[in-house]
């Protein structure tokens, strides 16, 4: 009855992860992950000069904490800096083959007492991380690996081999790398390097040509200015440097409308960290095409016009759309992209000026500008909203 007990007297069981305190008296408690507290200390605030003054007082020593495992007892005991961790033998057999054989060779020893038995000593591990590691590992628990509790779980995960949360720590950089393309976020070179140095270590080679490749839009100082760079292995860094090479010789490009193929042939990274130079470069290009006068000869071909032309047997000319019509796509669409604010708003002047309809922008972005980005679509549809006259 004692479990239940615990369940009916803890409030609000739904935000709070189901650790379960010893009966102390209702004193303030330092557990490093509890939020409860005593009535007591709502009643009083204390002064400015009454917290300062805490600063001498030894701190409360953190209380056992007992993980409820359903309806299975509580069997087992890890101890860490001094601390209970009360936890089902069970569960933690079937989620590490290390603790399981650790666990069947306590139980087998028959010199031992229930209470030895029961025990499990981890010297050299802290309280926090050994906490964190079972939070995420044990199902009744609705926390998740994050790239901020990776340092902590990745290596405790590997150490007891938990296959499950290793692959879920692999999921999480695998989504982070995956998620600079997509939208604007920076991994920084120290935690690329870690990632790299991980691959080694941990043998993740499934994320090994992705995180080489992301680490190429870096520039090479960045990442070789890293304390622990040197740690990599020769063959990946020389992957890493085939892979800049090979980069830089694709990045050549001598027109906006070639940039703009760059961007979405090479899969550019959202975020103005990555290959600052190149970016650089294109945002002259784009400067250099809206510095540019709209000249009488851009026009646009009507739509019904091409499209009878398109449904034509006979060979007729195309339909010709200006250069300046074309950059100014291209324009469009890098800014829109690289977030060249400045350079959006007199891009979409510039194509503004020109009164195209709705209708038109749609034609003429789906024939003459088309890529095989699955978002496209959506993208000319906003863009044509912003622009163009609402017919």
């Amino acid at each position: 009855m004692e479990v239940f007990e615990y369940l009916y007297e803890w409030p609000n069981l739904k935000s709070h992860p189901p650790f379960f305190p010893a009966r102390f008296p209702s004193k303030r408690v330092d557990d490093g992950e509890s939020d409860s507290y005593s009535d007591e200390s709502e009643d009083k605030i204390e002064s400015k000069d009454e917290i300062e003054s805490k600063n001498d007082i030894e701190p409360v020593a953190k209380q056992e904490i007992k993980i409820f495992p359903g309806f299975l007892p509580n069997d087992v005991t890890l101890v860490v800096e001094e601390q209970h961790l009360h936890l089902n033998k069970d569960l933690l057999s079937s989620a590490s083959p290390v603790f399981e054989a650790w666990l069947k060779k306590e139980w087998q020893q028959d010199e031992c007492s229930d209470d030895t038995k029961r025990k499990l000593k981890f010297p050299g591990k802290t309280y926090d991380e050994m906490a964190t590691f079972l939070k995420c590992l044990l199902p009744m628990f609705p926390d998740k690996v994050t790239d901020e509790t990776l340092d902590t779980v990745f290596p405790l995960a590997d150490e007891y081999r938990t296959e499950t949360l290793i692959t879920e720590c692999v999921e999480v950089i695998r989504q982070r790398v995956e998620s600079v393309y997509e939208v604007d976020i920076y991994i920084p070179p120290s935690r690329i390097v870690t990632y790299l140095l991980w691959i080694d270590k941990y043998n993740i080679h499934s994320l090994r040509e992705a995180l080489v490749e992301l680490t190429s839009y870096l520039k090479i100082e960045e990442v070789e200015n890293e304390p622990v760079y040197e740690n990599i292995g020769l063959q990946l860094k020389l992957e890493m440097s085939n892979a800049r090479a090979k980069l830089l010789e694709s990045l050549f490009v001598s027109n906006i409308t070639e940039a703009k193929e760059r961007l979405y042939e090479l899969k550019i990274p959202h975020s103005s960290y990555y290959l600052v130079e190149w970016k650089q470069h294109v945002a002259k290009l784009v400067k250099d095409v809206l510095a540019s006068p709209v000249s009488e000869n851009s026009t646009w071909p009507k739509t019904s016009a091409y499209k009878k032309w398109k449904g034509s047997s006979f060979m007729r000319a195309e339909p010709k759309i200006s250069t300046e019509i074309v950059y100014s796509f291209a324009c469009l669409d890098i800014c829109d992209r690289l977030k060249y604010l400045e350079s959006y708003a007199k891009v979409t002047m510039k194509i503004k000026s020109l009164e195209i309809g709705k209708a038109d922008f749609k034609f003429i972005w789906s024939n003459y500008y088309s890529t095989d980005i699955s978002n496209t679509n959506a993208t000319m549809e906003r863009l044509s909203l912003d622009i163009c006259k609402c017919n």
